[in-house]
């Protein structure tokens, strides 16, 4: 805390370096199409000061004293525009953006348009909102800060269309976290996870976010590689001003804050940071394979863990709590900016806590036959979690026609988890016979990303060329998964040890170790050239091309303490009623000085847990924007995508499994085309079509067999596994009514040829694969509207008290229906489907009521989010039922004061005030819903969180 300290001071008094002058900065746009207007003459009335717009429509005056200024902006072709009442503060800056509209045909512009600042910001907002080239929907850092979402999971609640899985997993439209890609600022994002196909959202702190956009239709400069959505995450870019900002809070668990709470004795120096520094590792000294060494030789590499705990401590929770530091600053030369920079420190602990009860019963397709239960647990999960985030984007502005941006985040999430489970694991053979486990459970995550962008203006036909070159690394390490596990009647217990390799299920003593690799680097680069047609000079062509290389290294290992019974020695059973704190103690280990036997080290074998796996991407595509007669817009275009994927498992020990190979390659022409019509200035009809791919992720052609044991199965991949082809088909009406207002409705229909599921598999017990389905289709409809009250009712009034209250809600409603395919050796087609696919929701709803009050600086927004049930796993008829997530409705609530002029802010969250049960049911009837022949597969208490937070920008 005292280097924060010194920081916080360092960036406080550096600011008092810069004079107490502002700035005007913005952009120049078309008033029909949106696009940027390069070149346009800008003049600074007041200063007589004139420059042109940088390529990207850019401008900048700086260095003006506090007061209101006028602005004047002239375009060949277009009609002059005068902006008035610019007010600049001292030390800040004033962001305009500028709509031109074209002259007509023959027409005579004598006079100036002059229009007032505040509605030249709300026309152009709309403007841009209007003339995207597809479907899309986003949410910007000003909604964001309105809302009490802490990460930018928490964000994606709020986008229409969009829903959130195990609070950190992107839903579009109804389709799970493999139907969705991932970008920050352009460049992928690769998958976080080792067992799926996904990107976890709640590592990246909300506060870096400058907006969020999921486009839901296909571009030919966009991936093909998505069927729910491309996310679209900008992180906040270089700052128009200098200041200093420093936020601290801290915030109340219901279920856990001010109550004790368990933790693995097991901590490293390094965990407050989220980094594991060696303590749960395996040591160094150990033999990187235990076969062929001999029992003596097994019970003297026991002791190499000697300083590993096994204990569980127990300790009073305090609050959660969250810093963050920014800086922004930029550098002038002859009043134009030349450097600016953002740099961005974010720091968040929480403490959580779960219990639930988790149980498991035998199908019975008879619907007036009891159904048997099998196990019965109750589980406490206890779990510390760290973020941290570090952001620094550097821009040079060369001139007007050559900018560059470099672009760096790096982030640490962290979850320490401590599971206790205690319940039968067998009604049908003991019902009182009880299993008491406990499991300790680290996994970090780190991301590096960085981007190095370029955007150039060329010759006199305005030739503008983009390109950017990225790198990212994942580092996903799970560095000692251990468990302990005693079964007995309670109140006693002894400790349980399978015979022979250590068990990744069950078993006391057992450790297991998992690291994932993973680097993306990619190149790209496009050029746009804009032209004339039909008398419209609104008209682009673009051209563009890139390459990815990604590879990842996988490694596990599974180590256990299984006793020491040979070589003449006699294992010690007393041992085996020790508590876990005692039982495996260093004197414990191998030949113990009673002569007795204790625990030797075993050597466990998971097929295929090893591998090395990479791709390469190269893509091509050739898109066109063309306007007819000013209502009507073409987008369209094809892209190719060259895919080679590469897979090599690596086996080791004796009796290990065949090497596995993989070498695809695979080559798809992609077309789309987006048609827009405008019905009016405010109205827009959207058609699309487009045919996207999803291609297999490492993990699910890994046949890699993988216990969860917070979900209780176990999930294998499938060498097998091809590529989902799907055809998209949209819908939209848009209306964009003014003042930031609008309403949407949208319809869409997907067709999949061979999805990709997870399944569980015929003739065994909670284990699943990966597979292919035959084909399946999804189809539904989406509304979204965002209204001031006073449009609501009638009021014209702008000075009305309810202007200041906006109303938004956007929901949709979706259909699926998936044909069956086969699994393993298992041919299901043989089955009628009457199932979603796997992962769909079947509608989802968000909704806000908004008050703001810029004068009073008060803002309060409610907030609330329900999905419908969502089908978790799907089962096989006749033998095992369908897993759904039951629905739940979350509410948030805020309220955000500001004093001195903004300088200082104080904000109150309430998140989750419901708190309603987080539940997973077993669907045995069928029904798509839970009813009363369903049954619980788990369900977990939910905790309600209050926090506050303080704010100081300098």
């Amino acid at each position: 805390m005292r280097k924060l300290y010194i920081l916080g001071t360092f960036l406080i008094l550096s600011t008092t370096l810069f004079a107490q002058t502002g700035k005007i900065s913005g952009k120049i746009i078309d008033l029909s199409s949106g696009q940027v207007l390069a070149s346009a003459t800008i003049t600074l009335i007041e200063k007589s000061q004139t420059q042109p717009a940088d390529q990207n429509g850019g401008f900048t005056f700086a260095r003006l004293a506090a007061g209101k200024y006028s602005l004047r902006c002239s375009y060949a072709g277009y009609k002059e525009k005068i902006i008035e009442d610019i007010e600049v503060k001292d030390n800040d800056n004033t962001s305009i953006t500028i709509s031109l509209e074209q002259q007509k045909l023959g027409e005579v512009v004598i006079a100036s348009v002059r229009v007032k600042a505040a509605g030249e910001n709300v026309s152009s907002l709309l403007i841009a909102q209007k003339n995207n080239s597809s479907v899309s929907d986003g949410i910007s850092a000003e909604t964001i800060k309105r809302t009490p979402d802490r990460t930018t999971g928490d964000v994606l609640k709020r986008v229409s269309g969009a829903s959130i899985q195990d609070d950190r997993f992107a839903i579009i439209r109804g389709l799970n976290d493999r139907y969705n890609a991932a970008f920050i600022n352009g460049a992928p994002l690769p998958s976080t996870e080792s067992d799926r196909k996904a990107f976890a959202f709640d590592i990246i702190p909300s506060a870096i976010l400058d907006n969020l956009i999921i486009y839901k239709t296909a571009t030919p400069d966009k991936s093909g590689d998505f069927a729910g959505g491309i996310i679209d995450i900008t992180t906040k870019s270089t700052s128009p001003k200098n200041f200093t900002s420093i936020s601290f809070g801290t915030s109340f668990n219901s279920l856990l804050t001010g109550n004790a709470r368990f933790f693995s004795e097991n901590k490293g120096k390094k965990d407050w940071i989220g980094i594991d520094d060696g303590t749960r590792a395996i040591p160094s000294e150990l033999p990187v394979s235990l076969n062929g060494l001999s029992t003596a030789q097994k019970a003297e590499a026991a002791k190499q863990f000697s300083n590993y705990k096994w204990g569980i401590q127990k300790r009073i929770t305090q609050p959660n709590y969250n810093l963050q530091l920014s800086k922004g600053f930029s550098i002038q030369r002859k009043q134009k900016e030349l450097i600016g920079a953002l740099l961005s420190f974010n720091y968040t602990r929480n403490f959580t806590f779960n219990p639930g009860q988790r149980g498991t019963y035998d199908y019975d397709s008879d619907p007036n036959s009891p159904l048997q239960q099998r196990n019965n647990y109750s589980d406490s999960t206890y779990n510390e979690e760290v973020v941290l985030a570090a952001l620094a984007n550097i821009s040079v502005k060369v001139n007007n026609r050559n900018s560059f941006s470099w672009k760096n985040n790096f982030s640490i999430n962290t979850d320490n988890k401590l599971i206790k489970r205690l319940g039968p694991p067998d009604f049908t053979t003991d019902p009182i016979f009880f299993t008491n486990d406990r499991v300790r459970w680290f996994t970090s995550n780190q991301i590096f990303s960085s981007q190095l962008s370029g955007d150039h203006l060329v010759g006199s036909k305005k030739t503008k060329i983009n390109w950017l070159g990225s790198y990212s690394k994942v580092i996903r390490e799970i560095p000692n998964l251990s468990r302990t596990s005693y079964l007995g009647t309670p109140p006693s217990f002894s400790a349980f040890f399978p015979t022979g390799q250590p068990n990744p299920i069950v078993g006391s003593g057992t450790m297991l170790f998992t690291r994932s690799d993973e680097n993306i680097k990619s190149l790209k680069a496009e050029i746009t050239q804009p032209y004339t047609l039909m008398k419209n000079t609104q008209n682009s062509i673009k051209i563009g091309g890139g390459y990815q290389t990604r590879s990842r290294d996988f490694t596990t290992r599974l180590l256990g303490f299984a006793p020491y019974n040979s070589n003449g020695l006699t294992f010690d059973n007393s041992l085996l009623n020790l508590p876990e704190d005692q039982i495996f103690l260093p004197a414990h280990l191998g030949k113990m000085k009673n002569g007795m036997g204790g625990f030797l080290l075993e050597e466990g074998f998971i097929a295929n847990s090893n591998y090395k796996a990479s791709s390469d991407l190269a893509h091509g595509y050739l898109m066109s924007d063309q306007r007819f007669f000013k209502k009507f817009r073409l987008i369209y275009g094809v892209r190719v995508e060259r895919f080679n994927q590469k897979l090599n498992t690596v086996n080791v020990g004796p009796g290990a499994a065949p090497k596995i190979s993989i070498d695809t390659k695979v080559t798809d022409v992609l077309p789309s085309v987006n048609f827009v019509y405008a019905l009016t200035n405010k109205m827009n009809v959207r058609l699309s079509y487009s045919q996207t791919i999803n291609r297999p992720e490492f993990r699910e052609l890994a046949p890699y067999l993988f216990f969860d044991y917070v979900g209780q199965y176990s999930i294998e991949g499938d060498t097998s596994l091809q590529r989902a082809e799907i055809k998209n088909y949209d819908f939209r009406y848009e209306f964009f009514p003014g003042k930031a207002q609008l309403f949407s409705v949208s319809v869409f229909y997907k067709e999949f040829k061979k999805p990709i599921e997870i399944i569980f598999i015929p003739g065994t017990t909670n284990q699943a694969a990966y597979a292919n389905a035959t084909s399946g289709k999804v189809y539904g409809v989406e509304a979204e509207f965002r209204t001031l009250l006073s449009t609501l009712i009638g009021i014209k009034n702008e000075s009305s008290f309810l202007t200041k209250f906006t109303l938004s809600a956007n929901a949709a409603l979706m259909e699926s229906s998936v044909k069956l395919g086969t699994v393993g050796l298992f041919d299901l087609s043989r089955f009628d489907a009457d199932r979603f696919l796997q992962g769909q929701s079947p509608y989802l709803i968000n909704g806000s009521l908004g008050y703001n009050d810029d004068k009073a600086g008060v803002s309060v927004t409610f907030s609330a989010n329900r999905v419908g049930d969502r089908l978790f796993i799907a089962g096989i008829k006749d033998e095992t039922a369908d897993i759904y997530e039951k629905a739940r409705t979350v509410l948030d609530f805020q309220l955000t004061k500001s004093f001195m002029k903004n300088a200082l802010e104080i904000k109150f969250n309430a998140r989750d005030i419901l708190a309603q049960d987080i539940s997973f049911y077993s669907d045995f009837d069928l029904s798509k819903s839970f009813t009363m022949r369903d049954k619980f597969f788990s369900t977990y208490k939910a905790p309600k969180v209050f926090s506050v937070s303080l704010t100081c920008k300098f």
